[in-house]
């Protein structure tokens, strides 16, 4: 493979030498690959930041915690599913602060967050989620 570089006659032109973008290999403004960039997410999804700095200077890329957590943060949600179970589980967090957690009771995965622990906030919900058959308190199955 081969990159083609193209230089500038015009002697008013700020930039001498200009390089084509090779399709799947670089991206623009980019100080990755591709293939490096999805390695990056992927351990920034499973180890988060320490870990998955310490993880990928084992594979000899040099990367900080804050950089990993940044490219963590980079990468899309997956689109909300509505779950057969729900999971909701209502907690204090100090004096009269209150947050509602919403989890899928199946898979353990958290769905939202919100500051309250209003019922009418979950009918809310539940009324803009349709497909929630079976509800469940505090996380639990029985």
């Amino acid at each position: 493979m081969s990159v083609r570089r193209l230089y500038c006659e015009n002697p008013t032109c700020p930039k001498v030498t200009f390089t084509e973008q090779v399709p799947g290999l670089t991206v623009r403004y980019q100080r990755r690959t591709p293939q490096l960039q999805h390695l990056v997410e992927a351990v920034g999804v499973v180890l988060v930041g320490r870990g998955g700095a310490r993880m990928l200077r084992i594979l000899h890329i040099a990367l900080s915690r804050c950089t990993v957590l940044s490219q963590l943060m980079r990468v899309p949600l997956p689109p909300l599913e509505t779950p057969r179970v729900l999971g909701v589980d209502d907690f204090a967090l100090y004096g009269d602060t209150y947050g509602t957690l919403l989890v899928d009771a199946t898979t353990r995965l958290p769905l939202t967050l919100w500051e309250g622990r209003d019922a009418e906030q979950l009918s809310q919900w539940l009324r803009e989620h349709p497909g929630v058959e079976i509800a469940c308190r505090d996380g639990s199955l029985t």
